[in-house]
């Protein structure tokens, strides 16, 4: 039976065997909820301390800084899009939101959602590169502007965007701003301080952790409204019962992620390079996207003119190599592309493949041997079509 090949990674990761390890006893033996007060509630403050302090470090975030665990980045994007609403647009009349138009469907879709309440959403155009330039986002700031929501990497393209100009923009005009760093925490050093974003987002399934995990960071001063209601947990900013297990995931996943930064950022690269130019020496008509800008290191982007990336992400599908075309929390990569201003056809033909702390280079090798032959088969088929 053939090997299957992960290379999907952006979308989900598997998660660390440490981080679920970490999460067993909070099922099984320490199963209260903090805020009883009672000893079931209390025995998990020693956790609690030590997850969020190792969370804290993680990011970089000072102590008058808040930290809220979610059930995902998901939500935690639309708590912060909720919030601005709520705290400044009702109170000030601000009611234009920002996001790039290559950005992923929470932010987008939970700006949208405001549209019934009177707010406009605006999307910022990238250039050639995937990249919103301070001249693109000057040309939609506006007095009336109350939040740029934004991706710090794209987990598709691996385009990393350059905060530090936008958000010193962002503090210029008055607007705050929300940064989602899912795709690059573990990925980059970062320096959260250097950018000093009003909120910051990030999804735990990406860095290893279990699926259901999220972290919403709230810079000290900044006001931010609960988004689920209903009790007092994690000081008020979301009821519900604070889910404990996952936060021991969490805590477990960040801190491998720190340990294994450098490895994976030099690594990855290695690997990343040995397979598009694997794919290139079998397939020279094949196209790498973004290769001449400083990209996510785990990210590829690869055009295979002439074939329909559906097509061949089901017949890769089927050979057991999983990539990715985009959907569920990506838009369509075929029209991320579009926006880059690629032509159709070309930007239909591409598929994304990214990797992990745990592809191994033997997979690399035969991914590329499977990916070459299955884009040579399809060539020849449409050849006779």
């Amino acid at each position: 039976m053939t090997s299957p090949i992960y290379l999907d990674n952006s979308t989900t990761t598997r998660p660390s065997e440490k981080a679920v390890s970490a999460m067993i006893p909070y099922w099984t033996t320490y199963w209260g909820l903090p805020s009883s007060p009672h000893q079931k509630g209390q025995e998990l403050y020693p956790l609690l301390t030590d997850s969020f302090k190792t969370l804290y470090q993680f990011l970089g975030a000072d102590e008058e800084d808040q930290l809220v665990l979610t059930s995902s980045g998901t939500e935690a994007i639309n708590h912060v899009i909720s919030s601005v609403y709520k705290d400044i647009t009702l109170s000030t009349g601000k009611n234009h939101f920002l996001s790039g138009n290559m950005d992923e469907a929470a932010s987008i879709l939970s700006i949208g959602q405001l549209e019934m309440h009177g707010c406009v959403g605006k999307m910022i155009e990238v250039d050639s590169h995937g990249i919103i330039t301070p001249q693109a986002l000057i040309g939609r700031l506006s007095p009336r502007t109350a939040l740029l929501s934004l991706s710090w990497g794209n987990g598709l393209t691996g385009v990393i965007q350059p905060l530090k100009e936008i958000a010193e923009l962002c503090r210029q005009r008055g607007v705050k701003l929300h940064v989602d760093a899912t795709h690059v925490l573990g990925k980059l050093y970062i320096d959260l301080k250097e950018i000093d974003p009003d909120f910051l987002t990030f999804n735990g399934e990406q860095l290893h952790a279990p699926r259901g995990s999220g972290i919403l960071y709230i810079k000290k001063g900044v006001k931010c409204s609960p988004f689920i209601y209903g009790s007092a947990d994690q000081g008020g900013m979301r009821a519900g019962g604070l889910n404990v297990a996952s936060l021991a995931g969490l805590a477990v996943a960040v801190q491998e992620a720190s340990e294994h930064c450098d490895f994976f950022c030099m690594e990855a690269a290695r690997l990343r390079t040995q397979f598009e130019n694997g794919i290139l020496q079998i397939i020279p008509s094949a196209q790498i996207c973004f290769k001449e800008i400083e990209r996510l290191p785990h990210c590829s982007t690869i055009v295979f003119p002439g074939i329909a990336n559906e097509a061949l992400l089901f017949a890769l599908n089927r050979r057991g190599v999983y990539a990715s075309i985009g959907g569920g929390n990506f838009q369509q990569l075929g029209l991320m592309l579009v926006a880059t201003g690629m032509n159709e056809m070309l930007a239909h033909s591409a598929i994304s493949f990214s990797l992990s702390r745990f592809t191994t280079e033997t997979e690399i090798k035969e991914a590329i041997d499977r990916i070459t032959s299955t884009v040579l088969s399809l060539t020849r088929l449409s050849e006779h079509i």
